[in-house]
């Protein structure tokens, strides 16, 4: 077999500005949120079922190119029963029409198992980088499956390495990913670093896609969306699989169904235009619909694939797998009514901050996983680092208003306040404005930490915003306890915890764990009890440090 660094499929490296263009005219897109959604805003205008019908088969209709598409599938593809649990496969490919490529490769891979009866939705990336043998073709990385046999190939490996029954397929091209992002009002994510290269003086065979994302809580659009989840340059491929399940967990739990095609008529247009998928009959939708419904508020749980990163690949075992595998189709049961009593501690569940909707804003509850019982207070295996804390709080606060800032008094064994060097300086702390769902602008800031471990980098830090108390990252916490005094809202995703949240009146603070949840839940809670306050600057003092105005996100 040839080298693999010499086969076609291999990166080809794009010119300054990005991947190359025009990207490929393809069908793909949204197709969880948009369909849903027209059945939700049809019955809530009180149409009939026969209009219902008759716009599902105009969508069936414009689908009906992947009739030819799913024939070449159907044999691969399981048959489920209406309303029982099924296993989509998302794939975002990046096939370059301008460079003669007939099907690319798979640049992501996504298990998706969709439990109505637990009310849970699971994602488990497979890595592009993972060592794997293709029948017919021999060793290779996974992502080659694609470029040799496309779905077919792929929908194989999925089986052969999982044992994973797939429903349906949809193939997502990334004009599609930007398009759709944009058409949903984009999404708010906490970048946990800074993200960026340039091509500026880099030799043509070293360049690659540029990317300027800052760190912080944040709205990403279409072109930045997809330069943020593509990104692996300085990351490994578990990192960046990590990124994008955070992603689609992100625009999953802040996209209102019944808000999302209101205004947004172009949505059906990227749906029939970008994705390709088996899906193309009047019944298939109103299944894969009712499903869908079913699961509007429901959790979504992230999986971690199981990987140890090589020079060239990742690696992994089959019982490795074969437990992710499990995770992914275990979900977590509905918690009952008395073992939520009994996990609340001495805080309570509730949904937003305060526990309650907007005015007029109905939204259904999602049934969350069951949190730990008893999240740990201490932290577990912390050093302290006050000084460098408070000299990080002393630059937030020379740039900004009457803002209490707090900083952390504590870190991991190992990791310092990220000093990263960017073209034009450090940029840690990073104080800026961001525009809120309630249309104001708020002061926020980041603290960066950089972790060096034995498995790589990995960053985590503290989050503030001022004067937004309901940011759609902190709508649903898993758990709410009080502990010295301070009520924090714990976030869990497969029993780790991912982020421990507080209020100062309409003030909110956060501590997030890194991409891969490297800190365990002894030391995120230890990171959260470990936080100070510092008191805001003097009118005269912010005066002074007005020449370190803050800058603007979207």
């Amino acid at each position: 077999m040839s080298d693999f660094s010499a086969a076609p499929w291999g990166d080809r490296k794009p010119p300054p500005w990005g991947d190359h263009e025009p990207p490929p005219k393809r069908k793909r897109y949204w197709w969880r949120f948009t369909l849903a959604s027209l059945i939700i805003v049809a019955v809530s205008a009180g149409t009939t079922a026969a209009a219902i019908l008759l716009y599902l088969g105009d969508i069936a209709h414009a689908l009906s190119h992947n009739g030819v598409y799913a024939s070449k599938l159907d044999r691969y593809l399981a048959k489920v029963p209406a309303g029982a649990p099924q296993n989509i496969l998302l794939i975002g490919s990046d096939r370059r029409e301008n460079l003669g490529e007939e099907r690319g490769r798979s640049d992501t891979t996504i298990i998706a198992h969709l439990d109505p009866e637990k009310e849970t939705i699971s994602l488990l990336s497979i890595p592009r980088d993972l060592k794997v043998e293709i029948p017919g073709y021999g060793i290779n990385k996974f992502n080659a499956a694609y470029t040799f046999g496309g779905p077919k190939l792929t929908l194989q490996m999925v089986k052969r390495l999982t044992g994973v029954p797939i429903s349906h397929f949809v193939n997502i091209e990334f004009l599609g990913f930007q398009r759709g992002v944009n058409a949903l009002g984009c999404v708010y994510v906490q970048v946990d670093r800074r993200y960026y290269h340039s091509n500026v003086g880099v030799p043509p065979e070293e360049q690659y896609s540029e990317i300027n994302i800052q760190p912080g809580y944040q709205k990403l659009c279409g072109k930045e969306a997809l330069e943020y989840v593509r990104y692996r340059h300085t990351d490994t491929d578990i990192v960046r699989s990590a990124r994008q399940q955070e992603f689609l967990s992100a625009a999953r739990q802040q996209v209102s169904l019944e808000e999302l095609v209101l205004g947004q008529n172009n949505l059906i247009e990227i749906f029939t235009q970008y994705t390709r998928s088996d899906i193309h009959t009047t019944r298939e939708l109103v299944e894969v619909l009712d499903l869908l419904v079913s699961l509007r508020g429901a959790a979504v749980r992230e999986v971690h694939f199981p990987a140890v990163l090589g020079p060239s690949y990742v690696y992994s075992s089959e019982p490795k797998i074969h437990e992710a595998v499990k995770e992914l189709l275990a979900g977590e049961a509905k918690s009952s009514e008395g073992a939520a009593k009994s996990s609340s501690g001495s805080g309570s569940h509730h949904g937003k901050a305060g526990g309650t909707a907007k005015s007029g804003q109905e939204k259904p509850k999602p049934k969350q996983p069951q949190p730990p019982q008893e999240p740990p207070s201490e932290g577990g295996g912390l050093v302290p680092a006050p000084e460098a804390g408070q000299l990080q709080a002393e630059v937030v606060r020379r740039k900004t208003r009457r803002f209490p800032i707090y900083y952390l008094s504590k870190l991991a064994p190992g990791s310092a306040f990220d000093e990263t060097e960017t073209y034009e300086k450090v940029q840690n702390p990073y104080v800026y404005n961001l525009r809120g769902t309630d249309g104001k602008r708020h002061q926020a800031y980041t603290m960066v930490v950089q972790w060096e471990r034995p498995e790589g980098i990995s960053y985590f830090g503290l989050q503030g915003i001022d004067g937004w108390s309901n940011p759609p990252l902190l709508e649903h916490p898993s758990l709410t306890k009080t502990i010295g005094g301070r009520e924090y809202e714990i976030f869990t995703t497969g029993g780790k915890i991912t982020y421990v949240a507080w209020h100062e009146g309409e003030n909110t603070y956060w501590i997030y764990n890194s991409l891969e949840q490297a800190l365990s839940n002894e030391q995120m809670m230890g990171l959260a009890r470990s936080a100070r306050r510092m008191a805001p600057a003097p009118v005269s003092a912010r005066h002074r440090g007005a020449s370190g105005r803050a800058r603007r996100h979207r």
